[in-house]
């Protein structure tokens, strides 16, 4: 009995999850498609900001939009990536998935604020600040070395 309604519930789970991203599609992203690895952690700062002033003054507008371009920041330059796989190798696998996992749960908390459901909103802010800092504790030494040897 309980192993059904645990599938019960994963299922409804799921499926309001699916409906919300066809009920609520992002719209066109108004942010470039491509961008060098310093001034785009520096957007995805601007944005985290945006969506601390939404949560503190409950705006959710303001948390949604700032979600929404963290979820769909823009990616590294061709030569910014090239030089965070040289430089980070085997650990690169790790820090795709922070990426993802901040990709997810930003996009989760858009979704969380289009419901003004402030608790997944946290829920998912916490996932979305904590992959941040991961990322940075484990990589940001590293690749800020590499791209002064670079020449960067």
């Amino acid at each position: 009995m309980k192993h059904n309604l645990f599938f019960a519930t994963l299922l409804v789970g799921f499926v309001s999850v699916i409906m919300g991203w066809v009920l609520h599609p992002r719209e066109e992203s108004p942010q470039p498609e491509t961008m060098p690895l310093v001034p785009m952690m520096q957007q995805l700062l601007t944005d985290m900001h945006q969506v601390d002033i939404g949560i503190y003054t409950e705006d959710f507008e303001l948390i949604e939009e700032g979600a929404g371009n963290i979820s769909d920041h823009p990616t590294m330059t061709e030569k910014d990536k090239k030089l965070v796989k040289t430089t980070l190798g085997a650990e690169m696998e790790q820090f795709v998935e922070y990426d993802m996992i901040v990709h997810h749960h930003a996009d989760s908390m858009r979704l969380a604020a289009l419901q003004e459901n402030m608790q997944e909103v946290l829920h998912h802010y916490r996932i979305v600040q904590q992959g941040c800092v991961n990322c940075h504790s484990n990589y940001r030494e590293t690749i800020s070395s590499a791209r002064l040897k670079d020449g960067n």
